[in-house]
C-alpha cells in the first residue's frame, strides 16, 4: 500500500476522532459507588497453600495446523490435542500419573461438496470423541438448556453447523475445541473421585440461544460436564482472560477489601442477576457467566493476572457451591501453581499446552507427509499450494 501526502493527513485525521472517542470513553465513570461496594463485600480470600494431600489435578489444551496444505480447492486440517494429570507430592509437589492417554492426532479433508464435507468434518468429530454424533448428542444435556427443551434428534443433526472448507477461522475453532474436549473427555473417564480437570477456555455456548442451529462441541462440551457429574470429578475451564468490561474495577474493590497494592489469593463468584438479584455486567455487556455455567474471577499470584473459572452449574449446586467445597477449589488451584516452570499458574494445564503446541518445524513435517501420502496415492504435487499463499497472506 502506498502512503502519498493527501492520503496520510486522512489516516492522521481520523486517528485523531479515534482517540478522542477513546479517551471520552475511558474517562466516563461506568461503576456506581453501590456497584464498587458491592464487589468489595462480595469477594473472599483463601489461604496461601504449600502442601494438599491426595490431589489429583488434570489440564487439557489442543492446536493445529489450520489448515496444513491445500489441493486444488480442496483443504487438510490437522488438528492435536493432549491431556495430563498431575498427583499432590510431599516431594516434588506435583508427580505426574501415567494415564495411558496418548495425544488426539486428526486429519480432516474439506471439499467444496456440502455432502463430502459435512461426513467428513462429522466422521473426524466421532474419531476424536470416540463417539457418534448420535451418542454425544443424547448423552449431553445441551437441548434442555435451550428455550424450547429437548428437540428431535434428527432436526438437531440437520442443525450442525459445517463451515465452508475454505473457512479456516472458523473450521479450525470446531476442529480444535472438539479435539480438547474429547481429550478432557478421556481424562474425565479414568480420572480418580473428586479429581479436578480444567481445559483451556471457557464454557461458552455460543448458539444456545438459537432454536436450530448449534455447533458439535457445544453438545460435547455438555457430555462432558454429564460424564463429570456421573463419576464425582470436576470439570472447568480456565481463562488468562475475563472477558468484562473495563468499568468493572476489580483490582480497586480487591484493593480495599484486603488493603494491599497488588492483593492476591482471592476469588469473586460473578452475580448473576436471577441468583443474586445484581450483576455488575451491563446488559448489553458479554454474558457471563455463560449458559449452564457458573464463574468465578480470581487472582493467585501478584505476577498474574485476575483468572477466570467457568464450572458446570448443576455440579456446582449439587456438590460445589458450599464454602468448604469452594476454597478447596481454589487451595487446588493455588497448590498446581507453585511449579517454577509456570508459577501463578496451574502447571498441568501449562504441561498439556506445551505437548500440545506444534512448533513450525513440526508443521513443516506435517505438511510434508501429508504431501508425501497423497502422491503415493496418485495426486499430482503440482496441484499442492500453501494456503496461505492462496489468499496473499504469505
Amino acid at each position: 500500500m502506498r502512503f502519498d501526502l493527501h492520503l496520510r493527513q486522512a489516516v492522521r485525521q481520523r486517528l485523531a476522532v479515534i482517540s478522542a472517542q477513546m479517551a471520552q470513553w475511558d474517562t466516563e465513570p461506568r461503576q456506581s459507588i453501590d456497584l464498587h461496594a458491592r464487589l468489595v463485600e462480595a469477594i473472599q480470600s483463601f489461604p496461601h497453600t504449600t502442601g494438599m494431600s491426595d490431589l489429583f489435578v488434570g489440564g487439557v489444551d489442543g492446536s493445529g495446523d489450520f489448515p496444513v496444505v491445500a489441493y486444488g480447492d480442496t483443504f487438510v486440517y490437522a488438528t492435536v490435542a493432549a491431556a495430563t494429570l498431575y498427583q499432590s507430592d510431599p516431594v516434588n509437589g506435583l508427580r505426574e500419573v501415567d494415564t495411558g492417554l496418548n495425544p488426539l492426532v486428526e486429519f480432516t479433508w474439506l471439499s467444496g461438496s456440502e455432502k463430502q464435507r459435512t461426513a467428513s468434518l462429522l466422521d473426524s468429530f466421532e474419531r476424536l470423541a470416540g463417539h457418534t454424533v448420535d451418542e454425544v448428542i443424547l448423552g449431553s444435556d445441551y437441548p434442555e438448556l435451550r428455550k424450547g427443551g429437548r428437540a428431535d434428534l434428527a432436526m438437531i443433526r440437520a442443525g450442525l453447523i459445517v463451515p465452508p472448507a475454505h473457512d479456516a477461522g472458523n473450521v479450525g475453532v470446531q476442529l480444535r475445541t472438539t479435539a480438547e474436549l474429547a481429550a478432557a473427555l478421556r481424562l474425565i473417564e479414568i480420572a480418580p473421585l473428586g479429581a479436578f480437570v480444567f481445559t483451556d477456555g471457557t464454557m461458552t455456548l455460543p448458539f444456545v440461544q438459537r432454536n436450530r442451529e448449534s455447533l458439535f462441541f457445544e453438545h460435547l462440551r455438555r457430555f462432558c460436564c454429564v460424564r463429570a457429574r456421573e463419576r464425582g470429578v470436576t470439570f472447568a475451564a480456565l481463562s488468562k482472560s475475563h472477558g468484562l468490561p473495563s468499568g468493572i474495577r476489580l483490582d480497586e474493590a480487591a484493593r480495599e477489601k484486603f488493603g494491599q497494592s497488588v492483593p492476591e489469593h482471592w476469588f469473586l463468584r460473578m452475580p448473576e442477576a436471577d441468583r443474586d438479584g445484581w450483576t455488575p455486567v451491563p446488559a448489553d455487556g458479554p454474558r457471563v457467566p455463560p449458559v449452564g455455567a457458573v464463574t468465578y474471577l480470581f487472582r493467585l499470584h501478584r505476577t498474574t493476572p485476575i483468572m477466570r473459572l467457568d464450572l458446570d452449574a448443576r455440579h456446582w449446586e449439587i456438590a460445589g457451591k458450599s464454602s468448604e467445597n469452594v476454597q478447596r477449589l481454589f487451595q487446588s488451584l493455588d497448590y498446581a501453581g507453585h511449579d517454577q516452570r509456570c508459577f501463578g499458574y496451574p502447571y498441568p494445564v501449562k504441561a498439556a499446552h506445551d505437548r500440545a503446541s506444534l512448533s513450525q518445524p513440526e508443521r513443516i513435517v506435517l505438511k510434508k507427509q501429508v504431501v508425501d501420502a497423497a502422491i503415493e496415492a496418485g495426486l499430482k504435487r503440482s496441484l499442492f499450494r500453501d494456503a496461505s499463499q492462496a489468499t496473499g497472506h504469505a
